[in-house]
């Protein structure tokens, strides 16, 4: 697989990283595709397959920022996922390349059929098939379908195919779905839908020092890139850094015990056996298990022994997981 990015700029080529720019025939699978679920990943094993039969390069074409941050300012979306981790998801799936297309106001307000030539009358790719979604919508009013895509596609001499919703337990797979179910605590149901554990992103940043100062537990606090908080409480989780992973524990919440004024709802990340700096760090945190609510304790001391005891209990979780550093 290639690591190469399609980006499009203001002069309407293709910028493509990592070499001079040269004429590509391609196979592109069209969405969103945030936090790239099992749904996704049918689009793109499709995209893959077709691109197989007809000597094309197998592509993605994702958006950023999601159309829905441009068309409804007041209530953006929480990514599940930074566009970094999202085309690098895209890659796993089998898109050799990804292109990510600018979503303007400007962009949102163009007719369907013009945002079919915007995106295609482009020097720099010849295409030879679209893959999307069955229900994914378009143009200005999301006034494009698989119907406007399919006479596109045959005016053009172009393979087309609009795949299926995933369903999984009588539920549809999507990305409002999953964030769902990862506020609602329930992250095995999330990691069904995604096809993997569900994965925090952030960057470590320096927090209050109590942890390692009063409760010699030292954590990292993470400043997050995008992510839906699971409810607050301890888990365990592996947290990869760098690619490497480590057993670690986790608690989200407000650390009421040391009743710190103006508070704000925070990611601590203690890893098991680390030992460095990792202020400015990126850590991938992938929730496993629950272990408990999180509490008011008396004092700092019995926080402290609730701790070492919850680190018991993860280091034995780990023990009996498959989970390997």
């Amino acid at each position: 697989m290639t690591d190469e990015l399609l980006k499009f700029t203001e002069t309407g080529h293709l910028g493509l990283s990592g070499e001079s720019r040269t004429r590509r025939k391609l196979t592109l699978g069209i969405g969103v595709f945030d936090g790239v679920h099992l749904g996704h990943r049918r689009i793109i094993a499709e995209v893959t397959g077709l691109a197989r039969a007809n000597g094309s390069v197998p592509a993605a074409m994702t958006f950023d920022p999601h159309p829905r941050a441009v068309l409804c300012p007041d209530e953006p979306p929480v990514l599940l996922v930074p566009l970094k981790e999202r085309v690098r998801l895209l890659r796993e799936a089998g898109a050799e390349l990804v292109w990510v297309q600018p979503f303007t106001p400007e962009f949102a307000h163009l007719e369907p059929e013009q945002f079919l030539e915007r995106l295609f009358a482009c020097p720099d790719i010849e295409l030879a098939g679209i893959c999307v979604g069955e229900k994914w919508r378009f143009g200005r009013g999301g006034r494009g379908g698989r119907e406007t895509l399919a006479a596109y596609a045959e005016s053009h001499r172009l393979e087309f195919r609009a795949c299926p919703e995933l369903e999984l337990n009588n539920e549809t797979v999507s990305s409002s779905a999953i964030r769902r179910a990862i506020s609602a605590g329930k992250l095995e149901q999330a990691a069904a839908m995604l096809g993997r554990p569900y994965r925090l992103i952030g960057t470590v940043e320096r927090g209050y020092h109590a942890a390692s100062d009063r409760l010699d537990c030292p954590t990292a606090n993470l400043a997050l890139s995008a992510g839906v908080l699971p409810p607050d409480g301890v888990y365990a989780a592996a947290a990869y850094r760098n690619g490497v992973p480590y057993a670690a524990v986790v608690n989200i919440g407000f650390a009421p015990t040391f009743g710190w004024e103006q508070a704000k709802r925070r990611v601590e990340v203690h890893l098991l056996d680390f030992h460095g700096n990792l202020y400015g760090s990126e850590l991938g945190v992938e929730f496993l298990h629950y272990l408990r609510e999180e509490r008011t304790f008396s004092d700092p001391e019995a926080l402290k022994r609730q701790i070492d005891g919850d680190i018991l209990q993860i280091r034995d979780f780990f023990a009996k997981s498959r989970f390997q550093k």
